[in-house]
C-alpha cells in the first residue's frame, strides 16, 4: 500500500490512535492504594503487579502478532487486539474479583501486543519521506497526550471508587469502530519499489539487533524514573511522593513535545535525532543527581520526557530505514518486544547495580543511569555519522 491510497484523514487518525494503547496500561496506576485496601487477603506486591503484568502479554504477543497477521490479515489482527483491550480493560469496572482482574490485566498486554508493532510499522511502510517523518512525530504526540488524558480521566473517575477508574478503557471502542470503518480489509504492508515482498520477511538484520540492544538499555535505564524518582526526592529531603507524582505527570506533556521536536527537525538532521534525544536524557539524569529542588528536578523530568518520545520515534524510524519494507513489521515487533523486556527488568537492573557497587540509594541509581546514557550517547553519535552506510539500499 502506498501513500496515494491512504490520504483519508480518518485512516491516518485510526493508525495514529493505536499509539495510545502502547502506553495506556499504566493509566489506572492511581487505583493501587485503594485496591490494596479492597483486597486485604492479597499481598500488596501482587496488587502492584497488576500495573506491570501486562508487559508479559506484550512480550509474548508482539512477535506472535506477525504470525497471526500472516494467517488472518493485518486489519483482523489489530481489530482482535483492540477488542481484547476493550473487554479486558473494563472487566475491573464490572467484577470485584482479584483473580479475574489480574487475568484481565494480562489480557490488556495480549491485546496491546497484537497491535503494538503496527502502530509504527504501518506508518513506516505506508508512507514515505516527509509525511512518514511527520506522522511518526504525531504518533509520539498522540502517545504522550493520550496517556495524559487517560490518566487524568481515570483520576476524575476515581472519586467515585477505584473500579470506576477502569471505565477509561472504553476509549478503545471509538478507536475500534474507526479502524473497522476506515481501514481497508485487504490491508497489506508493501511499497512499490519492493520487488521481493514476502521473502525473508522474518529475517532480522544485524542493524536491527543493534537498535534492539540500544532500546533495551535505554528502557531499562529510563524506567529508573518510574521506580526511583519518588524515593530520590524523599531521600534528598526536598519533596514528597505527591510532589513526585505531579512532576511525573508533567512528563506526559514533555513526551508530546518530543514528538513535535522530531517533526520540526530538518530532514538532514533526522539521522542525529537519536543523538539529540539521548543527550536530552543524559542532561535530565545528571540534573536528578545534583538537584535539591523541585523546580530543577522538574526541568530534568521534562528533558527525560522529551528523550523518551524522541528516542522511541527515532528508533522506529531507523527500523524503517535500516531494513527492507517486507521486514519492517517483524523487525519492529522484535525491537518493541526487547524494549518491553528492558522495562520489565528495570527494577532488577537497579537492584543489580546497587548490589554490585554496594550502594542501593536512589541517588546512586541515577548516577549509574547517567553513566549508561553517556555510553549510549557515544553509540548514537556513531549511528548518526554512519547513517547512510546503515540505510537499506532501496531506502536511500
Amino acid at each position: 500500500m502506498n501513500n496515494n491510497k491512504v490520504n483519508n484523514i480518518w485512516t491516518k487518525l485510526a493508525i495514529l490512535l493505536l499509539n495510545i494503547f502502547v502506553v495506556s496500561s499504566g493509566a489506572t496506576a492511581a487505583t493501587i492504594p485503594l485496591m490494596i485496601r479492597s483486597f486485604p487477603q492479597v499481598s500488596s506486591t501482587l496488587v502492584e503487579l497488576t500495573m506491570t503484568v501486562s508487559s508479559l502479554g506484550i512480550i509474548i504477543f508482539t512477535p506472535l502478532s506477525n504470525l497471526l497477521a500472516d494467517k488472518i490479515g493485518i486489519k483482523r489482527t489489530i481489530v482482535c487486539g483492540l477488542t481484547i483491550i476493550l473487554i479486558s480493560g473494563i472487566i475491573p469496572a464490572l467484577i470485584n474479583n482479584f483473580t479475574i482482574i489480574f487475568v484481565s490485566r494480562i489480557g490488556i498486554g495480549v491485546g496491546t501486543g497484537l497491535l503494538a508493532s503496527y502502530s509504527q510499522s504501518l506508518i513506516i511502510a505506508m508512507f514515505e519521506g516527509k509525511e512518514q517523518q511527520k506522522l511518526l512525530g504525531w504518533s509520539s504526540v498522540v502517545q504522550g497526550l493520550g496517556m495524559f488524558l487517560m490518566t487524568f480521566a481515570a483520576g476524575v473517575l476515581l472519586s467515585n471508587g477505584w473500579q470506576q477508574a477502569y471505565w477509561v478503557n472504553l476509549i478503545a471502542l471509538p478507536v475500534l469502530l474507526l479502524f473497522i470503518t476506515f481501514i481497508p480489509q485487504n490491508l497489506k504492508i508493501e511499497q512499490a519499489n519492493n520487488t521481493n515482498l514476502g521473502q525473508n520477511s522474518k529475517k532480522i538484520d544485524w542493524k536491527i539487533w543493534l537498535l534492539a540492544i540500544f532500546i533495551f538499555l535505554f528502557n531499562s535505564t529510563f524506567a529508573f524514573v518510574s521506580i526511583k524518582f519518588a524515593s530520590l526526592i524523599i531521600e534528598k529531603g526536598y519533596g514528597t511522593a505527591q510532589d513526585a507524582s505531579t512532576l511525573l505527570g508533567i512528563m506526559s506533556f514533555a513526551m508530546a513535545a518530543g514528538g513535535f521536536i522530531f517533526m520540526s527537525l530538518p530532514q538532514i538532521c533526522k539521522r542525529f535525532s537519536l543523538t539529540i534525544s539521548i543527550f536530552s536524557g543524559l542532561i535530565g539524569f545528571f540534573i536528578f543527581t545534583i538537584s535539591n529542588s523541585l523546580i530543577l528536578s522538574g526541568v530534568g523530568v521534562v528533558l527525560v520526557g522529551i528523550a523518551v518520545s524522541m528516542t522511541m520515534v527515532s528508533t522506529m524510524s531507523s527500523v524503517g530505514m535500516f531494513t527492507s519494507p517486507s521486514q519492517v513489521p517483524f523487525s519492529t515487533s522484535v525491537v518493541m518486544t526487547v524494549a518491553n523486556i528492558g522495562t520489565l527488568l528495570a527494577p532488577y537492573t537497579a537492584q543489580f547495580l546497587g548490589t554490585i557497587f554496594n550502594n542501593t540509594s536512589a541517588e546512586f541509581t541515577f548516577i549509574c543511569g547517567t553513566i549508561i546514557f553517556a555510553i549510549l550517547l557515544i553509540v548514537v553519535i556513531w549511528i548518526g555519522i554512519n547513517y547512510k552506510k546503515l540505510t537499506f539500499k532501496n531506502n536511500k
